[in-house]
């Protein structure tokens, strides 16, 4: 799995998938129910990274595991 470099705001959809590890499917849905938030730019779709980490940041909390 690839890291996030600190200093990209947003990355493109093939990208996204291979940083986080999700599936094609399982990323659309949550970019459709707003877990995830994406941006279109032209025929692009953008991933907003913040999102992506908030998105972890929840699961944690509400799995009660320590970060």
């Amino acid at each position: 799995m690839k890291t996030i470099p600190t200093d990209i705001i947003t990355t493109p959809v093939p990208e996204f998938l291979s940083i986080s590890g999700l599936g094609r499917s399982l990323a659309y849905d949550m970019m459709a129910d707003g877990r995830l938030q994406s941006i279109k730019i032209g025929k692009r779709r953008l991933i907003v990274i913040d999102s992506y980490r908030r998105l972890i940041e929840r699961q944690l909390a509400t799995s009660g595991v320590a970060a």
